[in-house]
């Protein structure tokens, strides 16, 4: 895989590319190629991963529409993704039929307008944050494999992206985390909580975030990707807008981060255990006590989980050689998965409740 660059935890995150100045291209190709010689938009794909801390950073982007605006970059979150705009995208590619086909490539001609129109308004950049492009919660647990799925969900929305500059942004989590907050999540909206087989099976599949960066520059092979640990940013999320970007914009004033739809304490999933009959389980959660963190694995199967994902960051950082392609943004150089992150999304949740799964 192509290097990886390591920022500095006590630097500011610095302008890797800027595409335009003002309404001017960068390069002769990119004016020519322009609508009207308008720049041609630089597409920004933030996808996630679910349970990473999504909401906190769309909730930044939101909140700065203006100032984004006023830096020639326009916003696309889950409010208008979900609205009909990636309609034939978000499915199951093992369902697709020959209509979903066609309406999956009638959303990429969509899109590709859209970003024409952006272009005639001189807009830079386009952030676009879908974490379901990759996959859904729904069909990893299913599947059991961390976005099994996510190269041929990828090469569906690939045709709306070409011939243009694509920076994807990535987060990825301690998988003990990860994979709880997932269950405790879809247990909420009505899934099963996890026999213990079905745990050992999560502990042992072979899905490593690696192979879905993989998977990322398989489909995007010229993209540049900017990784980085949900455990060291979603307190402060800020500098990863610049990272995103890759180059550094004024903001406004910003909220104080705080956690939305967190993932269900052991003592809220004992009280849907026991709404469902299941008083064994509904016993055994809620002997965690009160407040106490949903964590199904057992010590043995959390040592492996954590071995596991430590292996990921040193990957990353042994192969931050400085070479174009990939960068990593390190926010502390320690380990990661001891602190209580359970950011969740709204978006998430309203989605499931409205239309079910979407897998």
């Amino acid at each position: 895989m192509g290097g990886l660059r390591t920022i500095s935890p006590i630097a500011p995150v610095k302008r890797m590319i800027s595409l335009c100045r003002h309404t001017e291209c960068s390069s002769l190709p990119h004016r020519v190629a322009g609508a009207l010689g308008a720049c041609v938009v630089e597409i920004c794909l933030h996808l996630g991963a679910h349970r990473t801390g999504s909401t906190g950073l769309q909730v930044l982007l939101n909140s700065q529409r203006a100032e984004l605006r006023r830096a020639g970059v326009a916003y696309w979150g889950p409010d208008k993704t979900r609205n009909g705009l990636l309609a034939g995208l978000i499915k199951d590619p093992s369902q697709v039929n020959g209509p979903g086909k066609a309406l999956g490539e009638r959303s990429c001609g969509r899109l590709r307008m859209e970003f024409a129109r952006l272009e005639v308004e001189h807009r830079q950049q386009l952030v676009i944050s879908e974490e379901n492009l990759i996959g859904t919660m729904a069909q990893n647990l299913s599947a059991v494999r961390l976005y099994g799925q996510a190269a041929d969900r990828l090469a569906r929305v690939r045709p709306a992206f070409e011939g243009r500059k694509l920076r994807i942004g990535l987060a990825i989590r301690a998988y003990d985390l990860h994979w709880a907050s997932q269950l405790a999540f879809r247990a909420e909206m009505g899934a099963s909580l996890p026999s213990p087989a079905k745990l050992d099976r999560l502990v042992t599949q072979p899905r490593r975030w690696c192979d879905l960066i993989a998977d990322i520059k398989t489909i995007f092979p010229n993209a540049s990707i900017v990784v980085w640990p949900f455990e060291g940013w979603v307190s402060n999320p800020l500098p990863l807008v610049s990272g995103i970007l890759g180059r550094e914009i004024p903001l406004g004033a910003l909220e104080k981060p705080h956690k939305s739809n967190a993932s269900a304490t052991a003592t809220q999933l004992a009280s849907i255990a026991a709404e469902r009959g299941d008083i064994d389980t509904a016993l055994r959660l809620a002997s965690a006590g009160q407040g106490a963190r949903y964590m199904p694995f057992n010590a043995d199967q959390l040592l492996k989980l954590k071995q596991d994902y430590r292996a990921d960051i040193s990957w990353l950082k042994a192969n931050a050689t400085g070479s174009a392609g990939m960068t990593y943004l390190d926010p502390t150089g320690g380990t990661f998965g001891e602190a209580d992150m359970t950011e969740g999304s709204h978006h998430e949740r309203r989605q499931t409740k409205s239309v079910g799964s979407t897998r």
